[in-house]
């Protein structure tokens, strides 16, 4: 006798839809605060961007973290929610839901503290550092499957990088998000090939 029994439907949740819901949040909230949903008001930016000059001479240090989540109007978030949507899930399949969140907020801590080089007036705000850090990543996994020149790889990354810099966009917070994800992205590639030719030879 056959009987029918109904799996439990389970959720998995992924890092890369919680983290666009975050920022798309965060701007909702900040644009009702400056009261615009095109784009933020300056005092919105100042405070929860990264404004040099509180960061560096009167401690804000936070803003660090929260400018990661903070995008200055509507096309800039929803580019950068693209992206995030692209290399996120990819991330998530190349080197798992854990290390890519590790990697999105170190990359983009990393390119924050190196945008605090910039005058002091420049505010600066978005999570395009933290995604060319995921960017770098995969690129650098994907070489170390592919068997790719390690040259190639970096001469496409900065072209990317370069490509990107356009006038107004701080050039360090993806130089520095960049840089992280490629350092992590080399360490991690090797590590799973080193593993693989291991289980080769061992078979």
């Amino acid at each position: 006798m056959w009987a029918y029994v109904e799996k439990e439907r389970t959720y998995e949740i992924r890092p890369t839809y919680v983290l666009i819901a975050l920022n798309l949040a965060v701007y909702l909230i900040l644009a009702v605060m400056g009261g615009s949903f095109l784009s933020l008001s300056m005092d919105v930016l100042g405070t929860f961007g990264q404004f040099n000059l509180m960061v560096r001479r009167y401690g804000w240090w936070w803003q660090i973290l929260t400018s990661m989540f903070v995008h200055v109007n509507l096309p800039h978030l929803l580019l950068n929610m693209f992206w995030l949507y692209i290399l996120g899930r990819r991330s998530e399949f190349l080197f798992g839901k854990k290390l890519f969140l590790a990697v999105y907020l170190f990359s983009g801590i990393t390119g924050n503290i190196m945008g605090l080089a910039l005058p002091l007036y420049t505010v600066s705000a978005g999570a395009s550092g933290a995604i060319f850090g995921i960017f770098g990543a995969n690129i650098m996994v994907e070489r170390a499957y592919s068997g790719s020149k390690l040259s190639s790889t970096l001469i496409y990354a900065f072209l990317i990088l370069m490509i990107n810099s356009l006038v107004g966009v701080n050039i360090l917070a993806h130089l520095g998000g960049l840089l992280f994800g490629i350092a992590f992205g080399y360490w991690y590639g090797e590590k799973v090939m080193r593993r693989y030719s291991y289980r080769e030879e061992w078979y």
